[in-house]
Parts: C-alpha cells; structure tokens; sequence
C-alpha cells in the first residue's frame, strides 16, 4: 500500500521521512544529499538550507532524536544511530504500568497531559491489561502547570542557560530580570523558578503567575552549586511567613476569609478594624479588592497603593471598548506542534511491531486515538521513508482488512526514547505519588520510579532541578478528618466559608472523596441540606467533625465520576466574562458553554446561580478578568468597581 504522495508533505511526514532516512544509513548522508533527497530543502541557497536543517534538527533533538554529525567540512555527513534512538528495554509489571498510569493520568494540562500520554504508552506498550485493581479510592490528585512557561523553564534549567524576562514581584514592581535558571517546581499551588538573579547576584525565586512578558533564553551558565536540590530549596518556603501586618477596616459580616486569620479584631458601631499578617502584598491586595468598598486599608500605604491599582486596573478593562466575537460550543485549541505528530506516528510504528498485527481498535484505544484520528496516522506513515525514495524504500502499511501491518520500517521497529518533557511528566509524577500520605500502592510506585530512571536516559540528575509536591503532602488541618470519614463512610459536620455569599454557614455532608485541581483541593459530598453532591474547597473548611452516625454507599445517591471543581445549574443565569491570557488556566474551572477568541482575550459563557459575586472576581483579578455579558451586569460591575475605588480612600 506504499505510495508516492503527489503533494507537498507535511512537517510531520518530512520529519519521519528524515528520521526514518538517517537511521537507516550506516555511513550518514551529507548536505549536497540531502538537498537532493528532501523536496523541503531542494532550490534553497545555503543560508536558507542551513536554517532549515538546523530546525529539522532541533526539533528532532527535542523529541530525543539526536542527529550525529561525523567527518568535519566538506566531508560531513549525519545519521542518527540505533543507540541513540532506541528506547532501554525495561520491563515493568502489571501493577507497575498501572501506577505509570496513574502518573501519567494526574497532569490536567494539555501539552503536558500529551506528554505523559505519550510516555506512558511508549513504556507499557506490552500491557494492554493496566489499570485493574490499581486506582485511585479517596484521593483523586491532579498536576496543573501555568502555561508555556513550565516548559521554558524546564527547558533552560536543563541546558543550564540564562533567562529574561519581565516581573511583577510581591511588592507590585515591575523589573527586567535575568536570571541563571537552576530548577523548577511547584509548593502549596504555586509555580516557582530558582536561579542566580544577574542584577542582586543572589539567589532568588520567582512564581511564575508573575512573569509578564515572554521567556528569552540566552548564554549558558555554571553558576549552579554543586548538590543544588530544588526540593530543598522549595522545602524551606513557609506560606505562613507573617512578614507584617495590615490594618483593615472591614463592613459588617463581609471579608469572613480575612477574619479567619486575623490576629485581633476590633468591633465599631458600622464596622470591625482588623489586623491581618501578610507577607505577599499582591496576595493581600487581590483579597481586600475583592471586598469593594466594604473594605479600606488603613495600613501599611503600599498595600493601599496596590489595592486601589487593582481597582482601577480592574474598572479600565471593564469599560475597555469588546471587540467582535463568535462563541461556539467547542473550545479551539490550535494545532498540535509536529514534533507531537511525529512522536504518535513513530510510536504507532513500533506498537505495531512489537504486536506483530494489532487491530484498528486495539491500537486506537491503545493511544487513546478515534478510528479516524489513528487511521489518519496511518495515512501519514504510509507516505514516509526515503525522501523522494523508490516504492520499496517507502513504508508499507495495510489496514483494509481490520489488523494493521506495517512493513519496510524495520529500522523505527524501537521504540523512541523519552524527550525531556516526556521524563519530566512521568518522573514527576511518580515522585508525587511517593509523597502521597498511606498511598495503597507505595511499593508498586517505588519499584516503578527506580526502573523509570533506568529508562530515562539522559536525564539523569533531572529531579535535583525538578520537583513537585501535591498539596496532600502539605499540612491541612481537615485532611486527616475527612479521608477518615471517607474510608469508615461517616457524616461530618463542616463549619465552611462560602466565598459566593462571604459568609461562614455550618455544614452536614456525606464525604465521597478528595480531588485535587490546580493547586487546590476538593471534598466532594452530599450535601444533606441541599440533597446533592457538592465540591468544597478545603482551605474554605474551618472545621471539620466526625458526628459519628455512618451512611451506606447508595449508588443512585453517591455515584460521583465527575471531576467538578464548579456545579452549574440548569436554571442558573448565562453569563460572558472575558479572561486574559494570563487566566487561560482558569476557565476551565467554571464549565464554559460556549467559547471565543478574541486578540489574546479568551471570551467564555458560563452559568452562575448567582452575579453578586462576579465584580468581586473582576476586582479581584485586576484587569485580567471582565463581565461581557449581558449589558445589565456590564453596567453592575462597573458601578460596583466605581464605587470601589471611591470606598478604597481612607477618609
């Protein structure tokens, strides 16, 4: 079924055509070959073809794909040798891929989810039957990155080299850093890059939520020490840290999450003066914007500063002309990158090798593939080899007949090697799990990780510049209460903070279980008031008792597979908010029903039960969130965030 493809290849084809090529080449090919060979490079002056190459290059380097250059000048030629490409044979057991699995399953991000994905099914393509037996029960963890800037940061931590950026620290000044990037990783929620700060030559950290401007890369550097641990360094962070303490003047019943943790408190006739511990002003900032004007700073001057910034920030994009926009009802997330493409068709290949003749569907659930998305890559496959190559140096794939067969590629028969990102996801992974309090699994999970590192060649030394540590791990004082009451099926009784109406209400719930999502974790219950099942932040949980009367799992009352941080209702009200970029992460969370794109604006539609707390999230997000629809609560949110900034004054 090989064919000559009578178009122009695409990337995807060209770059498993050149791997398939300089693999398959005991003495490599030099530039004048391939400029004959490869229709992509044919008619470019050699600045033009160099470039290319060099991108070809890279990109197949990233996808641990390395091309070796041998003989110098005129004479060199590149091949990429089997060692080199070749996957290390180690075995994992059925429990084992299982907990692969379970790593693979806990990143929610979709570069980083297809990461794993794919790294997953390369190491347990021998075990169709994984995940029996090994699941999740009372805890369902979730990994969130912040964007592209994870992989930027991971990628100049492991090449040593400098990197640039613009910054808004915790103070609210905004700097041009570079930084000797030395590790990355992730505590209490947050993202954080370590490295050498060129300007204060000291070592410095940064949450990467605050870098504003894109990542440049730049010189390579030594500066890290020898021994240097990213888990220790991000061991010592204190969220707890009071650097000092702000005087607020708070409404009646408003502001009950600062309450919660303010040192004293003053009742007045209309109001409570407050003092709260701080030590990210930004953090602090966003919180009493949140309240409007039923909030004041009375001090410190920079936190009044920053809260009336937010403020004004907050109602510039709120009156901001919107620009035109289309939802739909699915979301467009763009084109995968090739090198993506390439590593699912290579992976295809050497799946079907190692099963000799696997079926359409077996191969596509395999890869978590449609029929049509595995067939499409098979369509691919059968157009590579050779560039410009006879039939027979073409690959041959049959799949009329319901099996699939693919011949001519014996050379691609291995599977690859695992990319950065691809050890990245999964050794982190694993890792997270280890420091899961009494997980099941433990010994599965250690043995996994040991054989992980032996195949994650290339990479060694990468989790002394990487960590990432769930928020289980971290202490909570209702943790311990409510797994127990999961496991044993008792009642509890839930003093909870309500961030929609800001009021502290009492609680009786049924627990089911605890997620993890975005750095925040969540009790979901049936709620017996509301005769539901209900997610509850756990920093919203003041307290958490055991009353002591048990329940039995009902199925039609308990069954609960839905991982849902926000419950929208049928009869709730339709609203567009428009999030920036810096808040893509965020959308997700409420549900969308509908979605655009408009500049860099993300426009979602999303059902709330109630808008009295939209200009809160508008405030409290400071421009980077706006109500867009309908035109009343436009006109609320504006007058809310008027009124605030007038209430933001100390008189």
């Amino acid at each position: 079924m090989a064919q000559f493809n009578p178009g122009t290849p695409s990337r995807a084809e060209k770059l498993v055509s050149l791997t398939y090529a300089l693999i398959n080449t005991p003495h490599g090919y030099s530039k004048r070959e391939l400029r004959k060979i490869v229709d992509d490079y044919q008619g470019l002056n050699d600045a033009a073809f160099d470039r290319k190459f060099d991108r070809d290059k890279k990109d197949l380097r990233d996808m641990a794909v390395p091309v070796k250059t041998i003989g110098t000048g005129a004479e060199e030629r590149y091949l990429i040798t089997p060692e080199s490409y070749r996957l290390p044979e180690v075995t994992f057991s059925t429990e084992e891929a299982a907990v692969l699995g379970l790593a693979a399953q806990l990143w929610k991000d979709t570069d980083l989810e297809s990461f794993a994905s794919r790294a997953n099914g390369r190491l347990s393509a021998g075990l169709e039957d994984i995940g029996h037996g090994v699941h999740f029960t009372e805890y369902v963890p979730r990994l969130h990155a912040v964007g592209p800037a994870v992989g930027a940061c991971l990628e100049a931590v492991w090449a040593s080299q400098e990197l640039s950026f613009e910054y808004l620290d915790a103070q609210g000044l905004i700097t041009q850093r570079t930084v000797d990037a030395w590790g990355i990783g992730s505590r209490f929620g947050n993202w954080y890059l370590v490295g050498l700060d060129h300007k204060r030559q000291e070592t410095r950290m940064f949450r990467l939520t605050r870098i504003l401007s894109g990542l440049h890369t730049g010189k390579t550097h030594e500066s890290r020490p020898a021994g240097f641990s990213m888990a220790d360094t991000l061991g010592r962070l204190d969220p707890d840290i009071a650097g000092e303490a702000a005087h607020l003047r708070l409404g009646k019943d408003t502001g009950w999450a600062l309450r919660a943790r303010a040192t004293s408190i003053t009742p007045a006739e209309t109001h409570d003066e407050v003092y709260v511990q701080f030590h990210d002003l930004m953090g602090l900032a966003a919180e009493v914007a949140k309240l409007g004007d039923g909030a004041q700073v009375l001090s410190p001057a920079p936190l009044a500063v920053m809260v009336r910034r937010k403020l004004d920030d907050a109602l510039a994009a709120q009156k901001a002309p919107v620009p035109e926009y289309k939802l739909s009802r699915r979301r467009n997330a763009g084109r995968p990158p090739s090198t993506a493409a390439v590593a699912r068709n290579l992976d295809i290949i050497s799946y079907v090798a190692r099963h000799g003749s696997p079926t359409v569907g077996q191969t596509a659930a395999h890869f978590d593939l449609s029929e049509k998305q595995l067939l499409a890559h098979l369509q691919t496959i059968m157009m590579c080899g050779v560039p410009n190559g006879l039939p027979d140096e073409l690959i041959d794939v049959e799949w009329e007949a319901g099996t699939i067969s693919i011949n001519n590629a014996e050379a691609l028969n291995a599977p690859i090697r695992l990319s950065l990102p691809e050890a990245a996801t999964m050794l982190a992974g694993l890792a997270s799990l280890r420091g899961l309090p009494d997980f099941e699994h433990a010994h599965a999970v250690d043995s996994a990780h040991a054989k992980l590192r032996e195949a994650a060649v290339g990479f060694e030394g990468l989790e002394s510049v990487l960590s990432i540590a769930l928020r289980s791990t971290e202490e909570n004082a209702a943790y311990a209460t409510l797994v127990h009451a999961i496991r044993e099926h008792l009642e509890v009784e839930m003093t909870y903070y309500s961030a929609s109406s800001d009021a502290v209400t009492q609680r009786r719930v049924e627990p089911l279980r605890l997620l993890e999502h975005a750095g925040r974790q969540y009790l979901r219950a049936y709620s017996l008031r509301n005769e539901q099942i209900r997610s509850f932040r756990l920093d919203r949980i003041q307290s958490a008792t055991e009353t002591g009367v048990s329940f039995a799992l009902d199925p039609a009352r308990h069954e609960d597979t839905d991982e849902i941080f926000f419950t929208p209702g049928p009869a709730d009200q339709l609203v567009v908010l428009g999030f920036s970029p810096r808040l893509a992460s965020l959308v997700d969370e409420y549900a969308p029903e509908g979605w655009a794109k408009a500049g860099d604006e993300i426009i979602a539609e999303i059902r709330m039960s109630s808008t009295r707390t939209i200009p809160g999230m508008v405030a409290y997000h400071g421009g980077d969130l706006r109500a867009i629809g309908p035109v009343s609560l436009c006109t609320e949110v504006e007058a809310w965030l008027s009124a605030a900034t007038t209430g933001s004054e100390v008189k």
